[in-house]
């Protein structure tokens, strides 16, 4: 296949997957919409009236596994192991989208990717490279977006569990000391304990709500928080002290954090201006001498240095920033 036609069709390719991409938005949103529309009008009946049984049903219904609105690609995406990872990341960044959406853009973007980086330099490695960063874009956003919602719900936890222990001693049940946190504490973690309480509420078993817990939120205090409270509902124990002691123990964990952030502050700011170091000395220097830096960009030595620069840099920033992360 010639060069022209290769791009011919990855650019159609690349506007298929666009088209395919937006018919499955506008298909998610509209069918959301009348799903919450009718378990809007029907949960004030159904949920009251229904018996344990039923009601765990209906929740089965609800949550049949679906990646997307293509009959091809939910069958394609059925049979994949990642299709499920990933629906678990967008279930835990809480991204409203279906993971087909996602693979779709991913795809998109990676053709666009490959297309705009192969035509400059004709180099399948510059196109590889090319479609890595386009393509990998909508996965860093949302592995961003998780985390940062897991760091938020670490730093509300210690207040949390606190409030559950003045709840428990002023009386409280345990359902009733949860769902005080699901609507005194801000997002995202009234919205996680809003959720296990209406599992709660629903008949879902205690220890398979808490599984479900751990399962949204990936946090090291809060498996301790859930293996404490089922270890006591099995074999008894003070149920106020335990969790007044857990979140002094988060808290201390906080501050000695942000004691070793403040001391290795140093290291992490030397990365970063090791890291910009070479590409602004580059655009200084090609401002000021257009013609220095050609043989880099318009001989196949100098491309070879450039990809070896670039390895090098990321190589060097990468073990910078191991060497200054502590995990607690």
């Amino acid at each position: 296949m010639t060069q022209p036609a290769s791009i011919a069709l990855l650019i159609s390719a690349a506007v298929a997957t666009l088209f395919y991409g937006i018919y499955a938005l506008r298909t998610d949103s509209s069918r959301k919409d009348v799903m919450n529309a009718r378990l809007k009008g029907k949960s004030g009946e159904s949920l009251t009236t229904q018996s344990a049984d039923k009601a765990k049903k209906t929740i089965s219904v609800i949550r049949e596994t679906k990646y997307s609105d293509i009959p091809f690609l939910n069958a394609l995406l059925g049979g994949a192991a990642f299709a499920g990872l990933l629906r678990l990341w967008l279930l835990q960044a809480r991204v409203k989208t279906s993971p087909g959406t996602i693979v779709l853009t991913v795809g998109l973007l990676g053709s666009l990717g490959f297309v705009g980086a192969y035509l400059p330099t004709t180099s399948l490695l510059s196109g590889a490279l090319g479609t890595i960063f386009l393509g990998g874009l909508p996965l860093m956003l949302i592995h961003k977006k998780r985390a940062k919602r897991f760091r938020m719900f670490s730093e509300q936890l210690p207040d949390s569990l606190q409030m559950m222990k003045n709840s428990l001693q002023a009386g409280h049940t345990l359902d009733k000391a949860m769902q005080v946190i699901s609507e005194e504490m801000p997002d995202p973690i009234a919205l996680e304990f809003r959720e296990t309480v209406e599992e709660l509420h629903l008949g879902v078993p205690v220890k398979r709500a808490m599984e479900n817990f751990t399962n949204r939120i990936i946090d090291e205090n809060l498996k301790i928080f859930v293996a404490a409270l089922l270890v006591q509902r099995e074999v008894g124990g003070n149920l106020t002290e335990l969790l007044g002691n857990l979140a002094k123990t988060i808290r201390e964990r906080f501050r000695m954090e942000q004691e070793v952030m403040a001391l290795t502050a140093e290291g992490r700011f030397s990365g970063y201006i090791i890291g910009a170091l070479p590409i602004a000395l580059a655009i200084i220097i090609n401002c000021m001498q257009p013609d220095y830096l050609k043989p880099l960009f318009e001989t196949e030595m100098g491309h070879t240095l450039l990809k070896a620069s670039v390895g090098m840099e990321l190589t060097g920033f990468f073990f910078i920033r191991r060497a200054c992360r502590i995990n607690f």
